[in-house]
């Protein structure tokens, strides 16, 4: 026989041998959802399902839907664990019932194991305990110190499932924020994710578990730093960032995936093991099952809802306020507007930043709301667009050009309502001339500028990075011309806090808020 022909054989014959001796024997299923944001029944959104850049309007969702996927995908294969990674406890289901619908019902829906995001914390840790009562999942809480908390004895440090023969580890982390983006003082942070990861990866090990899934609401991005970190993680399930990612990732053998926001799809994701009970990293599949009306509701559930719904009132009363909110256009887009100055000085505080810039046309109602009631509804009017503040740090130098667009733009929704900076505007001077990003003629109609820096009014140092609040339209669209955000600004940040779930937060604690006299800090010279 010729040499080359024994030589083909035996690589033939080796190949063979290989892939023989490493058959799937077991397939582990993770499925489950991210930042469900209460939203029980189905709703009409807009959403990219195939993600070539057109968004479609449909009906998506439905906690009664998502419970018949579910059902099938454990009938299809019962080693699947169902699971949470948080912010699931938000709008009106939450405001009504304190969380006891929204858990009971992801309860009733199969969730087998369930994680806190940062607003589980919205009304604080006795709240979300007594939500937890009565429920069937799991609830992890690996990071959080939650010994001199109502939550004490109702969440675990980690855990392990035996799933057809096989022991899945799981552990949670919570973003690092949460001190700044929830009010919440009886839960702590015991320590930074990595340090926390490697901890439970450890533990988990010492206890025999052979595939290790992390249940994390930090981010997308903070998952992928956390896999180039930290080794031992087969998958990263998580939620935070609001993100149905295009395919899985892949770092350092971690894959990872996001369960995007709002229950429009189930992420599912296979992990097959050898009959060792190795994982074979290589050949984990995610699959993304659209939750439409082509899905059959949970007729139980379904009935649930609706007695939940039946029952909301016409607006529900969050609070009260002791003074007018006039959000007429002419207030936020030409002076200084109380109500936006509330808003802003609420989030520059929550926040820890420096400075918060927010375009009028961010304000909406147009009209006066009288002293009396706060209602969910009055909120979700004048944050009628929904968006999240994002910080970043910005250059001094920059801040004169800003706010000389902001004078530029009087009147209209471009002109931005401050905190924590004030400075003068004189009409009858040349206003800023730009076209895209390129500055025709400079503006003359800004001076006096100075930022409020540890309770001191100072000028405007060119070459200080400040910390700056804005919205997403402004900071991620570069909307109404405001390009330096994006252009020069670094350590981008989503908060995932809308000015809607500020106030509320702020209003089921301190029960009243009112909007203070204007303070000077725009001075409009006509």
């Amino acid at each position: 026989m010729p040499h080359f022909l024994r030589t083909s054989l035996f690589l033939s014959f080796f190949a063979s041998t290989v892939y023989a001796s490493t058959p799937v024997a077991h397939t582990i299923t993770v499925a489950g959802t991210a930042d469900l944001q209460g939203m029980m029944e189905p709703s009409i959104q807009k959403i990219d399902l195939n993600f070539d850049g057109k968004k479609e309007e449909m009906e998506m969702g439905g906690i009664a839907r998502i419970a018949t996927i579910f059902k099938k995908l454990k009938a299809e294969n019962p080693a699947t664990v169902t699971v949470s990674t948080g912010d699931d406890l938000m709008n009106r289901f939450f405001h009504t019932y304190k969380g006891k619908a929204i858990m009971g019902l992801i309860s009733d829906a199969g969730y087998d194991i369930v994680v806190f995001g940062n607003h589980e914390f919205d009304k604080g840790s006795d709240v979300l305990a007594e939500a937890l009562e009565g429920t069937k999942f799991d609830v992890l809480c690996s990071d959080l110190d939650v010994s001199h908390s109502a939550l004490k004895g109702k969440c675990k440090p980690w855990l392990i499932k035996e799933l057809d023969g096989v022991k899945v580890g799981f552990f949670s982390l919570i973003t690092e924020d949460l001190p700044v983006v929830s009010a919440e003082r009886n839960v702590t942070t015991i320590s930074d994710n990595v340090t926390i990861a490697k901890e439970k990866i450890a533990t988990l090990k010492e206890n025999g578990a052979e595939l290790i899934v992390a249940l994390t609401h930090i981010g997308y991005k903070e998952d992928r730093k956390l896999a180039k970190q930290v080794k031992g993680i087969d998958l990263i399930f998580g939620g935070h960032s609001h993100h149905y990612v295009k395919k899985m990732g892949h770092i350092n053998g971690t894959a990872i995936v996001n369960g995007g926001e709002m229950g429009s799809q189930i992420i599912k994701v296979d992990i097959p093991l050898n009959s060792d009970r190795k994982v074979q990293r290589k050949d984990i599949t995610m699959t993304k099952i659209p939750v439409t009306d082509k899905t059959e509701a949970d007729k139980a559930i379904e009935a649930k809802v609706a007695a939940y719904v039946e029952k909301f009132p016409a607006a529900i009363v969050l609070g009260r306020t002791e003074a007018e909110w006039d959000m007429h256009s002419a207030v936020t887009r030409k002076q200084e507007s109380p109500v936006a100055e509330m808003i802003n000085d609420m989030m520059r505080k929550q926040f820890k930043v420096d400075i918060v810039l927010n375009n009028g046309g961010a304000f909406r109602g147009n009209k006066i709301y009288k002293p009396g009631p706060v209602t969910d509804t009055m909120l979700k009017e004048i944050d009628e667009f929904r968006q999240y503040a994002y910080t970043l740090k910005l250059k001094g130098k920059y801040l004169k050009d800003i706010l000389e667009w902001s004078a530029a733009s009087y009147g209209q929704g471009g002109f931005l309502q401050p905190s924590g900076i004030r400075y003068r505007i004189t009409l009858s001077k040349q206003p800023m001339v730009k076209k895209g990003e390129e500055i025709i003629k400079k503006g003359e109609r800004v001076d006096k500028i100075q930022v409020l820096i540890d309770g001191k009014w100072q000028a405007v140092d060119p070459e200080r990075e400040y910390k700056v609040l804005s919205n997403s339209f402004m900071v991620q669209d570069g909307g109404d011309g405001y390009f330096w955000f994006k252009k020069y600004g670094s350590d981008i940040q989503n908060t995932f806090s809308t000015f809607y779930s500020i106030m509320a937060d702020y209003l089921f604690k301190e029960k009243v808020l009112t909007p203070g006299k204007p303070d000077g800090r725009i001075e409009v010279i006509h």
